[in-house]
């Protein structure tokens, strides 16, 4: 669990808004892992614990999200793009007609605004990634019905 949280740490740094470097913090942040509040998130299956920002209002924000396992959502796209490192299980994500990828904890996945994926998590494990945008976030369900 120690590595998780370096992870997290990690991407932190590397993933975040351009509005971090601004940033005039005068305190440390620091969460525990069993300190973290999980949310349920807006697609059954899956929970959610913001780090920061309002990813409902827009602008930049960062979260941590789980996917419970062998859990797929159908065809869908996101209005913007959204920056995902998996922290642990295994991500799938196909682009529309295109070929199913497995991603396993240190994978990154820049999700385009717009592109039309399947997402879920591999059977066995549930999935837990970092995910950042400096955008608003949607859930653009595109199955034909």
């Amino acid at each position: 669990m120690k590595s998780s949280a370096l992870v997290v740490v990690t991407l932190c740094a590397l993933l975040g808004s351009g509005a971090w470097a601004k940033d005039k913090a005068k305190q440390d942040v620091i969460w525990p892992a069993e300190a973290i509040k999980w949310e349920a998130g807006p697609v059954a299956g899956t929970k959610l614990a913001t780090l920061w920002g309002d990813s409902k209002k827009g602008g930049p924000f960062g979260m941590l999200v789980k996917f419970d396992p062998g859990v797929m959502h159908p065809l869908h796209h996101h209005t913007h793009a959204l920056k995902l490192v998996i922290i642990s299980g295994s991500l799938i994500h196909k682009a529309e007609n295109g070929t199913e990828n497995k991603l396993g904890p240190g994978s990154y996945l820049l999700q385009a605004g717009g592109n039309k994926h399947i997402s879920g998590c591999a059977a066995g494990a549930e999935c837990q990634f970092f995910m950042t945008s400096n955008a608003k976030f949607d859930f653009i369900n595109d199955e034909k019905k």
